[in-house]
């Protein structure tokens, strides 16, 4: 009996499917008849529509229990490798299925509430209307597909009830805020594309982790041929890795672009890119079958947080908010998504520190050669004050300006206010590094070792400086210099070089992952104490010339040198850790 009831949260979720769409709907009868709109044929389609849904439980479950999933086997499907195509088949045609269910569900709902929604000019258009029916569906279907993946890890429908209960909140709180958003008196031109973006590429996601969750759970019930157990599929993670880093990335541009002409405050986006590689790297592992043992808590605690800032960046974009903090003005979703960060940083924390040596070993946790990784960390530092003094005095020079200019750097670097500013920064560092462990995770950990196997050592570091360099696009057109973007690019891609051969280097010698990532916090956050706290406005804004290029290729020196290091040039000996740490 335990069989057929796994089998059942596997093959026929659609209860669950039909509690999102009463869900969804009972959101919408609740608007409409706050507007005394919903009359008795309105609500007989709609009751219609959900008995529909429940009739496709019943199909399901004659199909797959009675026939497909006999003796859970798989029928005469059993130890064959097209079993698998099959179910792969059958899993995917069930997403999309559930998908068109949602949409006419919603859509069916929607039309009874379309006429009121108009005479209260909630709406300018009927395009506007319907795109932001769409987000609904999208909306109750993301969270639906999130409940699901939750639900299916029990085998007891009783013990399942529980999460789906909170799951069923929380997609009822979204999209009662989704309708907020539009329904409120100031908000009846509120754009639909940055949300239905936002929302497309979550499901996207959901969907993918949906199927390669229960691929990879009944794999093994089939032949070896098709699913290459012992296998590499490592051009697959690659693919699922380039396509979160940089597809997710690229997608969330025109966002950036529709904000940044009506000048909005985009640090927020930053803060959500900074997870987009280590996101692609998590669904990489997941859906691998090569992995062994893996930090799955600490794992979905990137995703949600990932997920949480894609929110949080299209929010900012279409209902803008300000705030002030210390005389600082920013967007009130920036300090949001500082909290939020906070919070799953802790929560990162404490998954990292309880999942065990095996799961921290692959997913490359582990705090390796720790007297070598703090002398690394303290050289960055030291390298980092060279570089600046080098390219402060380069560019004095370049501006005729006289070099006392070097004097008010050290005079800030050692002001009454620098002890203040160096503690606040190391107390942000354990609460706030997991964004940075989003890049370096992807960038050092996963995508490093690949490019040095396909290009050799240095010229594979150097790619990827490159690489890492030109992802950073949309922020230097955008935020980090708006007037001079193609030179921003331009040194972003030195920095990035630069950079990523001093940060591949320690990485190599210490097989550390958490090297790498306290570099990056403190190349982010030493112009903190050097602007006397105003992060945000040290980073955005900048002019950068195309003579200024050469400076910073010559202030870079004391990093891009390292790739003459034997390490580098392939003559040094690997050591254990760094073979293993990929």
């Amino acid at each position: 009996m335990k069989k057929y009831i796994t089998a059942y949260r596997v093959f026929t979720p659609d209860m669950y499917t039909l509690f999102a769409f009463l869900g969804g709907s009972i959101v919408l009868i609740a608007i409409g008849a706050f507007m005394n709109t919903i009359t008795l044929p309105g609500m007989a389609l709609i009751v219609v529509s959900c008995l529909l849904s429940s009739l496709d439980v019943l199909c399901d479950y004659f199909v797959f229990q009675s026939i497909f999933s006999k003796d859970f086997a798989f029928g005469i499907l059993a130890n064959s490798h097209k079993g698998y195509d099959v179910l792969r088949m059958g899993v995917r045609g069930d997403q999309f299925r559930r998908f068109i269910q949602i949409v006419i569900v919603e859509f069916a709902t929607g039309m009874i509430l379309k006429n009121r929604m108009f005479e209260a000019g909630y709406f300018s258009s009927t395009a506007n209307y319907f795109g932001f029916i769409t987000i609904v569906a999208l909306a109750v279907y993301f969270g639906n597909t999130l409940s699901l993946n939750v639900t299916r890890r029990f085998t007891n429908y009783a013990e399942g009830i529980l999460p789906i209960s909170l799951f069923s909140t929380l997609e009822t709180a979204m999209v009662f805020g989704i309708s907020m958003i539009y329904l409120r008196e100031a908000a009846g031109y509120v754009p639909v594309m940055p949300l239905m973006v936002v929302f497309v590429i979550l499901s996207v996601i959901a969907t993918y982790c949906m199927c390669e969750r229960v691929n990879l759970r009944f794999r093994d019930s089939f032949g070896e041929r098709k699913t290459g157990r012992f296998g590499d599929d490592s051009k697959k993670k690659m693919i699922v890795f380039l396509a979160i880093a940089f597809g997710v990335d690229f997608a969330m541009i025109p966002l950036m672009k529709y904000g940044f002409d009506r000048g909005i405050e985009l640090s927020v986006f930053l803060v959500a890119q900074m997870m987009y590689p280590a996101c692609g790297v998590v669904l990489a592992k997941l859906g691998s079958y090569n992995e062994g043992k893996l930090p799955k808590a600490a794992y979905v605690t990137v995703l949600f947080l990932g997920a949480v800032c894609m929110l949080l960046s299209a929010m900012a974009v279409t209902m803008p908010m300000d705030t002030e903090v210390a005389g600082i003005s920013m967007s009130m979703y920036y300090l949001i998504s500082n909290y939020v960060v906070i919070v799953f940083d802790i929560f990162f924390i404490v998954f990292v520190c309880a999942c065990g040596k095996e799961k921290r070993e692959n997913a490359g946790f582990r705090f390796r050669k720790p007297l070598q990784s703090v002398l690394f960390m303290l050289l960055h530092v030291i390298l980092y004050f060279t570089y600046f003094l080098i390219a402060s005095v380069l560019f004095s020079k370049m501006a005729g300006i006289d070099f006392s200019i070097v004097d008010d750097y050290v005079r800030v670097i050692f002001s009454e206010k620098a002890p203040v500013l160096w503690i606040s920064m190391m107390i942000n560092l354990p609460l706030t590094f997991v964004m940075f462990l989003g890049e370096e995770y992807g960038w050092r950990y996963f995508f490093q070792p690949r490019m040095q196997k396909k290009f050799g050592t240095a010229l594979g570091t150097v790619l990827l400086g490159i690489v890492w360099g030109l992802w950073h696009a949309g922020a230097d057109f955008m935020y980090y210099s708006s007037e001079t973007g193609p030179q921003m690019l331009a040194a972003q891609i030195v920095a990035c070089v630069a950079m990523g051969i001093f940060f591949g280097y320690a990485y190599m010698k210490t097989g550390n992952i958490w090297v790498p990532t306290v570099m990056h916090f403190f190349n982010n956050n030493i112009i903190s104490v050097l602007s006397g706290g105003n992060t945000l406005d040290a980073m955005q804004g900048k002019v950068v010339g195309w003579n200024m290029i050469p400076a910073y290729v010559i202030a870079y020196a004391v990093m891009w040198a390292f790739i003459f290091t034997p390490t580098m040039l392939g003559k040094a000996r690997k050591t254990k850790e760094a073979e293993n740490a990929q």
